[in-house]
Parts: C-alpha cells; structure tokens; sequence
C-alpha cells in the first residue's frame, strides 16, 4: 500500500469517527433536553463536542463529513465505535494529534457510564 493510500484510508477512518462523535453530541443535546437543566448530559456533550471538534481539526478541508448516519443511538456506544475505529488509525505524520483525541474519547467513555 502506498504512502497515499495509508494516508487517504487513515483520513477516511477519521471522518466516520468525526461522524460518530457529531452523532453523540446530538444524542447528549436531545438527552439533556429530556432530562433538564441540571442533567449532566450537558457537560457530557460538551465534551463530546469538543472531541468532535479535535477530530476535524486532523481532517484536511477537501475531506467530506457527509455519510450515513450510524446505527447506535446509545452515546455510549457511539463512543465505543469512535475508539475501536481508532485503533485502525496509524500513528503518522498526517495523524499527528490522534493520541489526544484518543484520550478524550477514552476519558468520554467513562463519563457515560451510569
């Protein structure tokens, strides 16, 4: 496989997690709406946002954020699938910057935990 290849394969990968983390903050949001203004689905989505916003930051522009919607709705679970997706992320020059979003997406993982 070619250095290209890696590299547009990894960006590929990173937009579906992008996707992910987008999909969990709208659950958070409509969670949070439910439960009120002291629900701590807001706080939660608010780092979910903020890794969402670190996972587009590792995207290039041209890169299209436009998919399918996922079949989780569990926030939980959407998180869980953003870092198993992780791991098929090489570690590169074009990735530089995914260790922390992959510190964010662990540590979001045990805040959704009831």
């Amino acid at each position: 496989m070619s250095d290209e290849e890696i590299i547009r394969e990894a960006m590929d990968t990173l937009a579906v997690v992008t996707r992910l983390l987008q999909h969990a903050t709208n659950r958070a949001a409509m969670q949070a709406a439910a439960e009120g203004p002291r629900s701590p689905a807001h706080m939660l989505g608010w780092g979910i946002q903020l890794a969402a916003c670190q996972a587009v930051n590792l995207l290039p522009v041209e890169v299209n954020l436009d998919g399918p919607p996922p079949t989780q709705d569990d926030i939980g679970q959407l998180l869980r699938a953003a870092e198993e997706l992780t791991r098929h992320i090489p570690v590169i020059e074009a990735t530089f910057g995914l260790c922390p979003l992959v510190v964010a997406i662990c540590d979001l993982i045990g805040q959704s935990r009831p």
